[in-house]
């Protein structure tokens, strides 16, 4: 049953997660020599095709040669009475970060 509801969470999660994309920032000028994308976040240029967990919140940020793009967690929510929704933990990357689902499950084995 757990596993059930890890898959259906991790679907939903995963469908429900927000993306975005946005043109380069300008490197400041003593940044401009660096080849990547310049991460306001972090005062730093990262590498094409690299990202990286923000600093300041629970997502990622990637470099691609025209655009960054960024992804964040999905909504996470759960009925079921035997489970709860986990605290962002930002002590974590992206996505390990994100809230999860965590059951209390009865070992009983039949």
């Amino acid at each position: 049953m757990v596993s059930k509801i890890f898959i259906i969470a991790l679907i939903v999660g995963s469908a429900c997660a927000a993306t975005w994309r946005s043109k380069h920032a300008q490197k400041p000028p003593e940044l401009a020599h660096r080849e990547g994308c310049y991460i306001k976040q972090i005062n730093d240029v990262i590498p094409f095709g690299a990202s990286i967990t923000a600093p300041d919140g629970c997502y990622r940020i990637s470099c691609g040669t025209t655009m960054l793009s960024g992804a964040s967690c999905g909504a996470v929510a759960t009925s079921d009475p035997k489970c709860y929704v986990t605290e962002e933990d930002l002590s974590k990357p992206y996505p390990q970060c994100c809230p999860d689902i965590k059951c209390d499950v009865d070992n009983n084995l039949l």
